[in-house]
């Protein structure tokens, strides 16, 4: 009884703690195809080449592969609990995303004395595609945006899964 006592309060703590994440700046649009029932998509496999960029800034992109490998663990959750399996050969359906910050970005504001207010953030993006694997026809699409927020990696982790799921809540 103490044990189960303990395991709820540990979870209730738990949830306590990640709703206290901020998500409301992650803007998410999606569209799919009008042809298509997505129900008749059940097998998938990601694109080779999709991923997070690690510096936007830079003239030639390399790949961030903790972000990238964070990014295809919380899709495959959400697909996987869509009834969705992925497989190494024969999809019905392909994956690909591009990721990116741009850690430069800078907002100019005029202050209530006309003064011109600079503020430097980052901004990330991400375009997330299903991608019919006969045909080559984008299925279904999906772009979110937000500022960077510093905080924990376990924080950044539950805006990667807000999302992610909030992008893929239509398939």
């Amino acid at each position: 009884m103490i044990k189960l006592f303990k395991v709820a309060f540990i979870a209730l703590g738990f949830f306590a703690l990640t709703a206290c994440v901020s998500t409301s700046d992650i803007k998410v649009e999606s569209t799919k195809s009008e042809k298509v029932d997505l129900d008749g998509y059940t097998k998938y496999q990601f694109l080779e080449g999709s991923g997070f960029a690690e510096d936007t800034s830079k003239d030639k992109l390399k790949k961030n592969k903790a972000a990238s490998a964070e990014m295809e663990e919380q899709i495959n959750t959400v697909l996987m609990k869509k009834g969705k399996v992925p497989v190494s050969k024969d999809p019905d359906f392909f994956v690909a995303y591009l990721g990116g910050v741009d850690k430069h970005h800078i907002d100019s504001k005029l202050n209530d004395k006309a003064k011109e207010k600079i503020k430097k953030h980052g901004d990330a993006a991400v375009v997330l595609m299903l991608i019919d694997a006969n045909t080559g026809a984008i299925i279904w699409m999906s772009t979110a945006e937000a500022t960077v927020v510093n905080g924990t990696v376990e924080s950044k982790k539950k805006r990667l899964d807000y999302a992610v799921n909030k992008m893929l809540s239509g398939v």
